[in-house]
């Protein structure tokens, strides 16, 4: 049997355009999952912010209330 280039090559072409095939669906995959990740992400960010601004807003009440009981008892 004689070897055909033209068939070797078309074998080859449909190979590779399978194996692009599974790349982009793994890259589909992978940019959900950053997606899920980034989401993940800008929500702990805003938890952080938030005990932040907390933890300023109660260390500012207790030297209001350290001032006012250390000023009422004079």
């Amino acid at each position: 049997m004689a070897d055909n280039p033209d068939r070797d090559s078309a074998v080859e072409i449909a190979l590779i355009r399978a194996d692009l095939e599974a790349m982009q669906e793994d890259l589909k995959a992978v940019r959900k999952e950053l997606k899920d990740l980034l989401e993940a992400w800008n929500t702990a960010t805003g938890m952080v912010r938030f005990v932040k601004w907390l933890s300023t807003f109660a260390t500012a009440l207790a030297v209001l209330y350290a001032t006012i009981k250390g000023l009422s008892g004079r």
